[in-house]
C-alpha cells in the first residue's frame, strides 16, 4: 500500500512539473467548414476515423459509430466498451427519425442493497454493457458498410496506440486512487510503476484482441461468449451480482424520440429513461418568457433567472415521473405539452429567484395534458426493438447522427477485465421510491440528451454533450443562443456557460459573465459559484449547424475538452 501511495505523489509531482495549457489560453474552438459531411467528436483521432469511413461510402451511422470504438479506445476513460449509451439516427430519404438505447442495465437478481458510499468503486456498481449491441444494432440496421470495416480503425487505433494528451493524463491522475485499487486496471495504463505520461503511447492488445473477434463474430463474442464467461467470474469472484444470463439477455431497445415545435423549428432528442424530455420541458417553459429582443445570457441577470427557473421546473419533473418505460408508464406526452409548460412557467417572475434551497420545488401534474395514447409506455412494444463523450455526424445525402455514451464516472467503477474498464452505472439510480428506483433488468434515469434540430424538413442542428448533471443545462442555453438570438456556430459554442440544479445550492458559472450581472444574481439571492474562463465542468459540446448563407456545414468541438471537427 505504501508503494502505491508513493506512486500517487511521484504522478502528481510529475503532472506539476508538465506543461499544461490554461483553460483560458484555448478560447478558439475547434471548428471546419464542409458542404458534403462534416464529423465532430471529443478527440481529433476519432473524428479523422469518421471521415475515412465517410470517403470508404460510408453513411453517417457507419461513421458514427466506427468514431465510437475509436473514442472508447482514445477516451478509455469515459467511453468504451464497457458502458453504454444512445444514438439518435435521421435518415434524410424517409425523413425518419430513430433512437437506440444502449444505455447499461441492471441484473435479474438487482443489487437492491447497493450503497454509493461502500459499493462505487467496485463490481457492484457496474450493470451490463450496451455499447456492443448497441453499435452494431445501429450498423446492421442503418448502416451500409460490413461491421468489420467500420471497426478496423479501432482495432488498428488499440493495437498501435495513442499519445496520452494533457486531459487525459489530467482525468487519469484525478482518479488514480480508484485506477490503483483495481491491480488489472492499473496495468492498462501504468508502465514500469508509473502513469502513462504527456506524450506516451499507450497500447491496450487485450482490447485489440476482443475488438477484432467481435468484427469477425458479432456482438456475441463479447454477451454470450468465453469473454462474457471470464469477465462473469472476474465480477463475481469480486463481490458483483451480475450473471452469464444477464449479458445474455442484454439488447438495445429502439424507442421512438422526444419532440417538440420550438420557435418555428422541430426539436428531437433522447426518450426516457434519458433526459432529452427534460432539455425540451426545459425549453417549452422557456419559450413563455417575455424578453427584450437583443438581450443575452451574457449580460443579462434577469434572462439567466428566467432560465434557471425553467430548469429548476423540468428538473423536479424529471426527478418525481422519468424511469425506465419498460417497467413504468411514463408521462412523455404529458410533460412536453404546450399548455403544459405554460402551466409550469406561471409564477416565475424575471428579477426574482423562487425556492432559494432548489429543494422544496413542487411537481406538477403531466398527466392532467398526457392526452397522447402512444407515448412512450414500452410495455407494448417489443423488447427487441460529467463523464461521457459526444459524436455528431451528418453525410453527403443529409443523414446524421447525434450519439452520447458513457462509463458514468470517469473511468466508471474502476474495475476491468480483458482489457475492458467497466461502468459505474447503478450509482445513477435513486434510493427513494420512483420510476428511478433498483429493481431487475431495468435501465437507470440518465442526463444524456443527444439531440437534433430540423426547420422545414431540413436539418439545421446535431448537438450534444458529456457533463452530467449540467447536460440538459448546458445544451439549453446553446439552442436559445442559436434559435432566439440568432448566434453563429461559434459565438455559441464559445458563450459563457452557467448551470442550476434542484440538488444543488449553487449556481454554477464560468468567470466570463460581467461582475455587476454575478453581483445582480448575487442580489437575487443566488449563491454564485464561479469557475474558469472555459472549464471541462459545463461539458464538451460536439456540434454541427448547417448555415443557410453558406449552403455547408459548420461543425464546431468545443474547447473545453479534446476534440475536433473535420469534414469534406
Amino acid at each position: 500500500m505504501k508503494k502505491v501511495v508513493l506512486r500517487n505523489w511521484l504522478a502528481w509531482f510529475i503532472f506539476a512539473l508538465t506543461p499544461v495549457t490554461s483553460a483560458a489560453q484555448q478560447v478558439i474552438s475547434k471548428i471546419d467548414t464542409a458542404a458534403s459531411g462534416m464529423v465532430v467528436a471529443a478527440h481529433p483521432s476519432a473524428a479523422e476515423v469518421g471521415l475515412e469511413i465517410l470517403h470508404q461510402g460510408g453513411n453517417a451511422v457507419d461513421a458514427a459509430v466506427a468514431t465510437a470504438f475509436v473514442i472508447g479506445v482514445v477516451e478509455p476513460h469515459a467511453s468504451g466498451l464497457g458502458g453504454g449509451g444512445g444514438m439518435l439516427i435521421h435518415l434524410k430519404k424517409k425523413n425518419a427519425f430513430h433512437y437506440i438505447d444502449y444505455y447499461m442495465q441492471t441484473s435479474e437478481n438487482a443489487d437492491t442493497g447497493y450503497t454509493r458510499a461502500s459499493d462505487l468503486y467496485s463490481p457492484r456498481s457496474v450493470c451490463v454493457p450496451g455499447t456492443v449491441a448497441g453499435l452494431i444494432t445501429a450498423v446492421k440496421k442503418y448502416g451500409r458498410l460490413p461491421l468489420a470495416t467500420v471497426m478496423a480503425p479501432a482495432i488498428r487505433t488499440a493495437r498501435e496506440g495513442f499519445v496520452v494528451t494533457e486531459k487525459f493524463y489530467g482525468n487519469m491522475l484525478d482518479k488514480l486512487e480508484v485506477i490503483t485499487k483495481f491491480p488489472e486496471t492499473q496495468n492498462l495504463f501504468f508502465r514500469d510503476d508509473f502513469p502513462v505520461s504527456v506524450g506516451d503511447t499507450l497500447t491496450n492488445p487485450q482490447l485489440a484482441q476482443l475488438l477484432e473477434n467481435i468484427a469477425a463474430n458479432g456482438q456475441d463474442v463479447f454477451y454470450t461468449g468465453a469473454f462474457a464467461q471470464r469477465l462473469v467470474a472476474d465480477i463475481q469472484r469480486a463481490g458483483g451480482y451480475l450473471t452469464e444470463a444477464d449479458f445474455a439477455n442484454y439488447k438495445a431497445v429502439e424507442r421512438t424520440p422526444a419532440r417538440i415545435d420550438y420557435r418555428g423549428y422541430q426539436l428531437y432528442s433522447a426518450p426516457p429513461p434519458q433526459s432529452g424530455t427534460t432539455l425540451l420541458e426545459i425549453l417549452n417553459i422557456f419559450e413563455n418568457a417575455k424578453y427584450t429582443s437583443g438581450k443575452r445570457f451574457v449580460d443579462d441577470a434577469g434572462l439567466i433567472n428566467l432560465f434557471c427557473e425553467a430548469i429548476k421546473r423540468a428538473d423536479t419533473d424529471r426527478f418525481y415521473f422519468l424511469g425506465d418505460p419498460a417497467h413504468f408508464d411514463i408521462p412523455v406526452a404529458g410533460l412536453l405539452n404546450e399548455s403544459y409548460a405554460t402551466k409550469r412557467f406561471t409564477g416565475i417572475e424575471p428579477a426574482k429567484m423562487q425556492y432559494p434551497d432548489s429543494v422544496n420545488i413542487p411537481q406538477g401534474d403531466p398527466w392532467e395534458f398526457n392526452d397522447v395514447t402512444e407515448s412512450v409506455n414500452t410495455r407494448e412494444m417489443p423488447e427487441d426493438g460529467p463523464h461521457t463523450t459526444h459524436i455528431s455526424v451528418v453525410d453527403s445525402d443529409g443523414n446524421a447522427v447525434s450519439l452520447t455514451q458513457t462509463l458514468g464516472l470517469f473511468f466508471g467503477s474502476g474495475f476491468s477485465s480483458q482489457g475492458v474498464v467497466f461502468n459505474s452505472a447503478m450509482n445513477i439510480f435513486y434510493k427513494h421510491p420512483s420510476p428511478n428506483r433498483i429493481g431487475p433488468r431495468r435501465r437507470p434515469l440518465t442526463t444524456i440528451s443527444p439531440t437534433m434540430i430540423t426547420q422545414n424538413d431540413s436539418l439545421s442542428v446535431i448537438i450534444g454533450t458529456p457533463g452530467g448533471g449540467r447536460i440538459f443545462n448546458v445544451l439549453g442555453q446553446i439552442i436559445v443562443r442559436l434559435l432566439d438570438f440568432k448566434m453563429d456556430a461559434k459565438p455559441a459554442m464559445d458563450a459563457p456557460r452557467f448551470s442550476a440544479r434542484i440538488n444543488s445550492r449553487y449556481l454554477s458559472l464560468e468567470n466570463r459573465f460581467a461582475e455587476n450581472v454575478q453581483k445582480q444574481l448575487s442580489g437575487m439571492c443566488y449563491n454564485v459559484r464561479a469557475y474558469n474562463d472555459f472549464d471541462s465542468y459545463f461539458g464538451g459540446v460536439q456540434m454541427i449547424v448547417y448555415d443557410k448563407k453558406l449552403n455547408q456545414f459548420i461543425g464546431v468541438s468545443d474547447p473545453r475538452r479534446d476534440g475536433g471537427a473535420i469534414g469534406f
